[in-house]
């Protein structure tokens, strides 16, 4: 480990389960003993190398198969340009269909993360294409996106199960939306969206006003959903929200791919850096 990553590591570690899947199943037992479920993810992304991929599908099933063995309750979130979506696309479904089949046996869920603006055409069509064989799986959507509302409505046509995140890819302005409030606002209409047509979604976001407005909404509505946050961040709010009767889930990646992720978050959301680091204390 370089000089950075020794400097990095250290607050990495309070997002991040560790390298290898049996810290990730640690991290998803620890979450279960405080109330939380846990959404687990194989770090690494943008895979050009064929056998790459199979070793992170082959991880995924592993991983599968170690959660019911564990009785966790826990599920795994995968991201398809790791199963192949850069040079095999029919691959990628079938890999995928594999991991759905899989949860489905085992009384789990699958979700698909999502990734940057220029793959998100294909991860909808890919997981819409699950979805119709496929009941137990759920996609990620952007709300920093402006194309976000209309992929929405398509969505929750189909009868998706969507986890609502803000967005963590460095994009242009013209396809996202700039301004933290804009983002936001942007959020908050999706939001209403999922508890006007939706069923089974998933808030995810450390936002407080945010989750404020989610709880105010759900207190007038049947809709079945849940939060989620990172690993390490807002365990306070987690822990509080947990005792008022939500169902919360902690988001934890692990891998060797550690680096890169954190280096992300850090950069293009500097506001995740100051929660870690107000979580220590």
């Amino acid at each position: 480990m370089g000089l950075r990553q020794d400097l990095v590591y250290p607050i990495a570690r309070r997002w991040i389960a560790g390298k290898d899947l049996s810290a990730g199943l640690a991290a998803a037992a620890d979450a279960n003993r405080r109330g939380l479920s846990a959404l687990l993810n194989y770090l690494g992304e943008d895979l050009t190398e064929p056998g790459v991929a199979e070793e992170q599908t082959n991880e995924y099933l592993a991983l599968q198969k170690a959660i019911s063995d564990a009785t966790a309750d826990a599920s795994v979130s995968v991201k398809l340009t790791q199963l192949g979506l850069l040079f095999d696309e029919a691959l990628t479904l079938e890999r995928l269909e594999t991991l759905a089949s899989g949860a489905s046996i085992l009384g789990q869920a699958l979700w698909v993360d999502m990734e940057g603006s220029k793959l998100t055409d294909k991860t909808l069509e890919l997981y819409l294409r699950l979805l119709e064989k496929h009941s137990n799986v759920g996609v990620a959507l952007q709300a920093y996106l402006r194309r976000s509302e209309k992929d929405l409505s398509i969505l929750l046509d189909r009868g998706a199960k969507v986890r609502l995140v803000k967005g963590a890819y460095r994009e242009d302005r013209q396809v996202a939306f700039p301004s933290r409030q804009q983002v936001s606002e942007n959020y908050s209409r999706l939001m209403r969206l999922l508890f006007d047509r939706g069923e089974g979604f998933t808030i995810a976001t450390h936002d407080s006003r945010l989750i404020d407005e989610a709880r105010q909404i759900s207190a007038s509505r049947g809709a079945k959903f849940g939060f989620a946050m990172l690993r390490g961040i807002r365990d306070e709010l987690k822990a509080e929200l947990v005792s008022s009767g939500y169902r919360v889930t902690d988001y934890i990646p692990y891998g060797d791919q550690w680096y890169p992720y954190s280096v992300r978050r850090m950069k293009e959301h500097p506001s995740n850096v100051w929660l870690l680091l107000r979580s220590l204390f």
